[in-house]
């Protein structure tokens, strides 16, 4: 009897080593768009905590700046190191759309974070801001700020992305619900502080009567606050779009952004992380709503579009100093 439960103690306690082994041996590249905007430093904090606390190798890695085509040489050099799997935040998910397959092909999966990369074989993606609701919230929160009238300008990163499109979109089909709001054009600022901040400056000088800026993207928040203050306008335009907390702080503080919906980017690619870990270790599975992922707590699952989102929260004078980033 002793002997028995010694040999079950013995086939137990090697499996167990097994699977730490294997662990160990598992590494996951992680690539966002560009390394320089704080956004994706914050993600690689979030994908270093993931794999410390899997006790996995984590690569994170991608051009200094947005370019479609140096990522795609990063993508591909990591292919060809064979790690276990990607995690691609696409500058141009047209481009991936082949490398994407190839390399699952080879039996390398593919995951996407932030804004993935729509329209390619990608496994799954773990997001945050649901660009409908995102987007939503803040065409809601921006027509009530002003009263559902005036001029507005909308501010994006990149012409021609589909998560930012449908989330510019959310926005423009609650501001058409209001007859007295008129969008004055469209910005794109590839995610360039300087660009957005000088774009949102002309506006400002051409339309000194803009009643608010709406953003899809985080670049465009401290561009148009900074503007709206080199403009003596301080109280008179109203900001509202996805924000990082601490870059917005003194904004959020003194009123000139009431409507920055932040979050932690870090909890994105910490839940691809172990979305990812939880594919390659037990068998393929995926996420079902409900689910709970440590830090990431129970995220927004999307099973037919294959999305699972960290929720968002409205900056307020009280919450923005608390998030640490």
């Amino acid at each position: 009897m002793k002997k028995g439960i010694f040999l079950v103690m013995m086939v137990i306690f090697l499996l167990s080593m097994t699977m730490i082994a294997s662990a160990q041996e598992l590494t996951i590249a992680v690539i966002p768009l560009s390394l320089g905007h704080p956004w994706w430093v914050r993600c690689g904090e979030g994908a270093t905590k993931a794999g410390e606390e899997l006790g996995i190798n984590i690569i994170y890695t991608a051009p200094e700046k947005e370019d479609a085509a140096k990522q795609l040489d990063y993508f591909n050099d990591q292919v060809n190191k064979g790690v276990d799997a990607i995690l691609l935040a696409a500058v141009d998910a047209e481009t991936m759309k082949k490398p994407i397959a190839d390399a699952i092909a080879k039996g390398i999966p593919v995951f996407g974070f932030d804004i993935g990369a729509p329209g390619t074989d990608i496994i799954w993606t773990a997001s945050g801001w649901e660009p409908v609701q995102s987007g939503t919230n803040i065409g809601e929160g921006l027509a009530k700020e002003i009263g559902g009238k005036g001029k507005v300008a909308l501010i994006t990163a990149g012409l021609g992305q589909p998560y930012l499109e449908m989330r510019q979109k959310a926005i423009e089909a609650v501001l058409a619900q209001h007859p007295d709001i008129t969008i004055v054009g469209l910005y794109a600022n590839d995610n360039d502080y300087e660009k957005a901040l000088s774009q949102c400056e002309s506006v400002l000088l051409a339309h000194p009567d803009l009643a608010g800026f709406a953003s899809t993207t985080t670049t465009g928040i401290p561009a148009a606050a900074q503007a709206i203050i080199n403009a003596g306008l301080e109280g008179k335009v109203a900001v509202w779009g996805v924000s990082m907390p601490k870059q917005n702080a003194d904004y959020v503080k003194n009123g000139i952004v009431k409507g920055g919906l932040a979050l932690d980017s870090a909890q994105m690619t910490y839940l691809g992380v172990r979305i990812a870990y939880d594919y390659l270790t037990k068998d393929k599975v995926l996420p079902v709503p409900g689910n709970e992922y440590g830090w990431a707590e129970v995220p927004v699952t999307d099973v037919e579009e294959k999305f699972s989102y960290v929720p968002d929260t409205l900056l307020t004078p009280e919450n923005v100093d608390t998030f640490g980033f």
